[in-house]
């Protein structure tokens, strides 16, 4: 827990970080997902070839772990598009 003056502080310095630089602050403000996207995407994109190459070659390791891949980025993307419509 922050004491009020430590949360007043760190106001102000938001305050200035806006005013000082609003590209920045905007930056800062998304999420990791938003920083990141073509990253997330290209592991999903990675994990759905993965998963077609594990059922090609019929190795269930391959195919699973492709398969945990592309659906846990396209749970992070459909996450953050939720969120980004909602504001």
């Amino acid at each position: 827990m922050l004491s009020n003056d430590e949360r007043r502080a760190l106001e102000q310095i938001e305050q200035r970080l806006t005013r000082d630089d609003p590209l920045l602050a905007q930056k800062l403000a998304q999420g990791w997902v938003a920083r990141h996207r073509w990253l997330v995407l290209s592991t999903g994109i990675l994990g759905l070839a993965l998963f077609v190459l594990g059922c090609v070659c019929a190795s269930g390791t391959l195919a699973i772990w492709g398969f945990v891949m592309a659906a846990a980025c396209t749970g992070l993307l459909y996450r953050y598009h939720r969120r980004s419509r909602r504001e």
